[in-house]
């Protein structure tokens, strides 16, 4: 699995951490399909919040998550 978390370390200037509503966007691996972004419904961990869009991107059969700002 992918993870790409340029976009927030552009806009933070830090890598992720700590405990917050974390978004993603889970990107399609086919072209028919659009993309899917999400938050995760309650303040977790990032780790946390990587094992929760993992379970959603395995179940979209896809293979990359973008970390939004």
């Amino acid at each position: 699995m992918r993870f790409d978390t340029s976009l927030w370390e552009r806009e933070h200037g830090k890598k992720p951490s700590g405990r917050r509503k974390w978004r993603f966007r889970i990107v399609s691996t086919r072209i028919t399909l659009r993309d899917y972004e999400f938050v995760t419904e309650t303040a977790v961990t990032f780790p946390a919040a990587c094992k929760i869009a993992i379970k959603k991107a395995r179940l979209r059969r896809s293979d990359q998550v973008v970390l939004l700002p």
